[in-house]
């Protein structure tokens, strides 16, 4: 009888044990799964900012190709010829600005100065109609604004005879804003931009292409994304 006693007792040991050694298994295994998930919405995460931060640039880059096809699309007369500093009237001089009055650093400005200085570059600054290749995804409208850095009279540059008459060259800089799904993910690209302007109307106002436009002035004269790069 002491005999069979101890053989259920080492039989209740036994099962003891199988079953701590099973708890201890599946707590293992819960672990490693509960760190597999983790690390898979960590992955996810990091694959969602990703892609909301590549949509901030496309936004931003597409803001700056709308600000430099804006640019090109002003007819001659819209600069007054001859003229250095302050130079458009209204309603271009509320849009390009003059030497200067954009900060050094833009990209540090909040929302609320991006919307009163910059334009919303799905709708044309003038006529407040909707552009149709600026349409975009994200939180806020990708923007664009204008500055002008410095303009070259020309005065006493021998040109070729067939070159057109220009009066001079301008040099801005186009920023755009653009931004994610999420507010938090933010683009700001810049570009400098040479434009030459004229007393006639070579080639017609209107013209949105970067190579359309400057067709008429290469290459006798600086036309035409001159740099790029992104500010944030």
């Amino acid at each position: 009888m002491r005999q069979a006693a101890c053989k259920s007792a080492a039989f209740r040991r036994q099962r003891g044990i199988t079953l701590l050694t099973g708890l201890v298994l599946l707590a293992a295994i819960s672990l490693l799964a509960l760190v597999a998930t983790s690390s898979m919405v960590l992955q996810l995460r990091m694959a969602g900012n990703f892609e909301d931060k590549q949509l901030a640039l496309q936004n931003s880059s597409l803001a700056v190709i709308q600000g430099e096809g804006f640019l090109y699309s002003i007819g001659h007369d819209g600069r007054a010829p001859e003229c250095q500093v302050g130079c458009f009237n209204l309603p271009l001089s509320a849009i390009i600005h003059p030497p200067l009055d954009v900060p050094a650093f833009p990209e540090y400005e909040d929302p609320n100065w991006w919307r009163s200085k910059a334009v919303d570059a799905a709708l044309d600054p003038l006529s407040g109609m909707r552009v149709e290749s600026a349409s975009a995804k994200g939180a806020d409208p990708p923007r664009f604004l204008i500055e002008e850095v410095y303009f070259d009279p020309l005065t006493g540059v021998s040109v070729a005879a067939d070159a057109p008459p220009v009066k001079g060259i301008g040099y801005y800089r186009v920023l755009g804003r653009g931004s994610g799904q999420g507010a938090a993910a933010v683009a700001v690209t810049e570009s400098i931009v040479a434009r030459p302007w004229q007393a006639d109307a070579l080639p017609g106002a209107g013209i949105r292409d970067a190579n359309e436009f400057c067709a008429g002035f290469r290459p006798w004269y600086d036309c035409g994304r001159m740099a790029w790069r992104q500010r944030r």
